[in-house]
């Protein structure tokens, strides 16, 4: 148990660090332009695809295997008869039909129902989490993170809510020293980030005030399905908001007067920038 009357919860990508771009433009794109090769118009449309959903839409964050589909998805569309794009039957099946996306999941999916065309998103998502991890090599947090995270921990409860893999999480916190700021670790292995929070907010006992940090939208869905609130750490403009979050959110958090209205402030600016 993690006895408190709060509980903040931290996304990591994008949000503790800088690596959303990194990501998907050192990782996830050149993965899946060695995995399917295609034209050069193609892999140009297909990369410009790729940014708009997992960067700049309210889809920012979302889940790389859903993330992968969609962006497959919007490129069919303008390009229906070429013949070098991957058919997204089995995909789409595994998006609809599993509810916890991860390559532990995806192969437990394959395993039932074999698939040529899913061993090769198998095989993409291994490339691009090697390639994320040899170009995060020294990341590290935004500026601020440290100490704003280490001032909250003092009061709160702090959990790491993400749709990462464990392994790289526990990496990247432990390199960037902000290991001694967490209580709870939570990775794509423990599901959606909703169940996440939920899952760290039983370890709190009774009448817990949430507090969930992030950089996307799907952030706030998440935080408003656990029944908390929300805070964005803004893209672009990442340090000025860990400093707000230190000086004036967090006050108002322990204070109980970070409200509805006050999160609107904030939450309205995400959402105008990723609409």
């Amino acid at each position: 148990m993690l006895p408190s009357r709060f509980l903040i919860g931290v996304d990591s990508d994008g949000t503790a660090f800088d690596s959303m771009n990194i990501k998907h433009l050192d990782a996830f794109i050149p993965a899946a332009l060695e995995i399917w090769p295609m034209p050069e118009p193609v892999a140009q449309r297909f990369t410009e695809i790729e940014k708009v959903v997992n960067l700049f839409s309210s889809l920012r964050g979302i889940n790389r295997f859903p993330g992968l589909l969609e962006a497959f998805e919007r490129l069919k569309k303008e390009y229906p008869h070429e013949a070098c794009l991957p058919d997204l039957a089995d995909l789409r099946a595994y998006v609809a039909g599993e509810n916890k996306y991860s390559p532990a999941t995806l192969k437990r999916w394959m395993e039932k129902q074999p698939s040529k065309e899913l061993e090769k998103v198998l095989a993409w998502s291994d490339k691009a989490d090697a390639l994320f991890t040899r170009a995060c090599e020294g990341l590290m947090p935004y500026p601020g993170v440290q100490e704003a995270l280490a001032q909250a921990h003092q009061t709160a409860a702090v959990a790491v809510v993400s749709s990462a893999a464990k392994a790289g999480l526990e990496k990247d916190w432990a390199a960037g020293g902000l290991t001694p700021c967490v209580d709870l670790l939570m990775s794509q292995e423990d599901g959606s980030k909703t169940l996440q929070l939920l899952k760290a907010k039983a370890q709190c006992g009774e009448n817990v005030s949430m507090l969930m940090l992030g950089d996307t939208d799907s952030d706030g869905i998440a935080a408003h399905e656990a029944g908390a609130l929300f805070y964005p750490i803004m893209p672009g403009n990442e340090a000025a908001s860990w400093q707000r979050f230190r000086e004036a959110i967090l006050p108002l958090f322990l204070a109980g007067k970070y409200d509805e209205t006050e999160e609107a402030k904030y939450y309205d600016l995400l959402k105008a920038m990723l609409s």
